[in-house]
């Protein structure tokens, strides 16, 4: 490959040319290896030896992978009998766990028909419990009583008419009484007989089932123990080589103990030894200490007597001074009277300088601050017209925002009207919306009220026929039945599903006053001055 270089490389001789136009461009000529560096950086080639390291880590992960699954699939191995074991019981408990889901199925099917049951009877309770149903009710209790009544009326007439031969009348009545308790006696034990064999029955497949488990449950519990006995086995043979290993260790350990024991008493014998030894070191120390005691205070000794020798040389020395400066006091005292006087002298002429360069600075500065101020007021003059100038345009903003905002404010105003014409003429189609609910609803309701009036007929046609069949009076049942539904004493009306309402007016203890005229109140009618109602009814 060749590569083009511009301009010349430093020590490389200038390129001979024939002509000014000609190209000076070089070309560099590279190594195989090189090269071949080059194409590797490109390429993104790895080198050869983390080639290979790559290569020998993936054949490694490989061939872990080959045995990890390998070893996975061996049944000889406790690993292997331990996931047997395991397999085993979970499909067991799988096993388990469907039937008990099934046993789980049946029982809600049951607990739902009794739940279907219970509703059943608490609508029919419900049902029971409307004033309707409740005023039916009573007219079958009155029917019943009236019944009730006939019979005792029917019983005292035969009462009277058996007591002329009462005895004869009692034993029979005993006799049939014996009779019917003996046959009511024997049903029952047959029934009992009946339900016993039934229980007896289903205890026999219920102990019978229990038997298969509890076996079932034996012989897993065997093999569960024998394999368990294998695993502890193999424990205690680990155990006993640990024990050997520990008795093997501890042997060892005594042994080094006992060494070291050794050891320890001979070194404590080598410290008294040597303990021996610095005594006799100490005892020459102090010895030697008290000489240089003594050898140093007596040295002492003389160090204080040279300094003593040296204090009264120098108090002799000091003295012959004073007297010599005594002597050459009066020249002094003149020599320094005269470095004063010329010492103020020159200090005077040194202020008259620096007071006059004060007074120059002190112009200069005047000058500086009066063209400072006069510039500052040109400043502030500018600063006065531009602030002037930005007032204006941002009035001249604020008009045109305001414009602006009054046109913006309009054509909310027009969406606001336009969104309450919209809502008003929303709100017309969700009041017709809503009375045509209403009506609808009126219209279900009648329906509903027809469905439960035509079921609480076809229920009161059924019970007044079976208390047809039973001989019961059915006048009251029939009043009943034909007094409409609403409860009230009003008259029935025929175009609201035969509803019979209730008056408004009410005595003082809030019964309701009856639909018809009594002779007081045509009396009261006939006396009053005005041919209006009043409120009363007539």
């Amino acid at each position: 490959m060749a590569t083009v270089q511009h301009g010349r490389r430093k020590g490389t001789p200038k390129a001979q040319s024939s002509s000014p136009d000609k190209s000076k461009d070089k070309l560099l000529i590279l190594s195989s290896k090189e090269w071949q560096s080059i194409q590797d950086r490109k390429n993104k080639v790895l080198p050869a030896n983390i080639q290979l390291a790559i290569d020998m880590q993936k054949d490694r992960q490989q061939k872990h992978e080959k045995s990890v699954e390998q070893v996975s699939s061996w049944g000889n191995t406790i690993v292997g009998k331990r996931n047997k074991r395991l397999n085993a019981r979970r499909l067991r408990e799988e096993e388990e766990e469907k039937e008990r889901q099934k046993l789980d199925i049946e029982e809600a099917e049951i607990k739902a028909a009794e739940r279907r049951e219970a509703i059943e009877h608490a609508k029919k309770l419900q049902y029971y419990q409307t004033d309707r149903v409740k005023g039916f009710h009573g007219a079958l209790l009155l029917s019943e009583v009236i019944k009730e009544r006939e019979a005792q009326i029917a019983l005292k007439k035969e009462i009277d008419n058996a007591m002329k031969n009462a005895d004869d009348h009692l034993l029979q009545w005993e006799k049939n009484q014996l009779q019917e308790a003996a046959r009511i006696e024997k049903e029952k034990a047959e029934a009992r007989q009946k339900a016993e064999a039934e229980l007896r029955k289903t205890q026999y497949l219920q102990a019978e089932e229990k038997r298969k488990e509890v076996i079932a449950a034996k012989v897993q519990d065997i093999e569960e123990g024998k394999a368990i006995q294998k695993d502890v086995d193999l424990f205690f043979q680990e155990n006993e080589k640990k024990a050997k290993e520990r008795e093997l260790k501890a042997k060892m350990l005594k042994q080094n103990y006992d060494q070291h024991l050794l050891l320890e008493n001979k070194i404590r014998e080598q410290q008294r030894i040597a303990e021996k030894q610095n005594d006799q070191e100490i005892k020459l120390y102090a010895n030697a200490k008290r000489k240089m005691a003594n050898l140093r205070k007596k040295r002492e000794g003389e160090l204080f007597q040279a300094f003593q020798d040296h204090q009264q040389a120098m108090v002799n020395h000091l003295a012959t001074l004073v007297k010599e400066q005594v002597d050459d006091e009066d020249s002094r005292i003149a020599q320094a009277v005269a470095d004063r006087d010329a010492k103020r002298l020159a200090e005077e002429e040194d202020g008259k300088k620096r007071r006059a360069m004060m007074q120059k600075e002190i112009l200069k500065h005047r000058l500086e601050s009066m063209a400072l101020n006069e510039k500052k007021l040109d400043d502030a003059k500018k600063d006065q017209t531009l602030d002037l100038q930005r007032r204006i345009a941002e009035d001249q903003t604020y008009f045109k925002e305001q414009e602006q905002r009054i046109a913006n404010k309009k054509v909310e105003e027009d969406e606001v009207q336009n969104i309450l014409g919209k809502q008003a003429q929303e709100r017309l189609k969700k009041q017709q919306f809503e009375k045509h609910n209403e009506l609808e609803a009126d219209k279900r309701s009648a329906l509903l009220v027809k469905e439960e009036e035509d079921e609480f007929q076809r229920y009161a046609d059924a019970v007044i026929d079976l208390a047809k069949q039973r001989g019961r009076p059915v006048g009251p049942l029939i009043k009943a039945k034909n007094a409409g539904a609403g409860g009230g004493s009003g008259p029935i009306f025929e175009g609201k599903s035969n509803l019979r309402p209730s008056y408004q007016a009410n005595d003082a203890y809030g019964n309701q006053l009856p639909r018809f005229a009594t002779g007081a109140a045509k009396k009261i009618n006939e006396s009053s001055d005005t041919s209006k109602r009043l409120g009363f009814v007539w």
